[in-house]
């Protein structure tokens, strides 16, 4: 079963927008040493958000929280 998205008092470092534990995870995974939102990960790798879902999905076995 997939982990219920947590909303963390932490904010991402490029756009400002409040971090969820999946933004944790996908920093923690991609060794940003500041957390960043998916968005702007997305936007860093050339990818729309459901494509780098599935990048995740395909490489490190990862699946988004419940609710994102």
């Amino acid at each position: 079963m997939a982990e219920k998205v947590k909303w963390l008092d932490k904010y991402c470092n490029v756009c400002g927008e409040q971090l969820n534990s999946w933004d944790a995870r996908l920093s923690k995974t991609l060794a940003y040493k500041i957390p960043v939102c998916e968005k702007c990960i997305a936007k860093e790798y050339d990818m729309d958000v459901n494509a780098l879902r599935d990048r995740m999905e395909d490489f490190f076995g990862m699946r988004p929280c419940q609710g994102i």
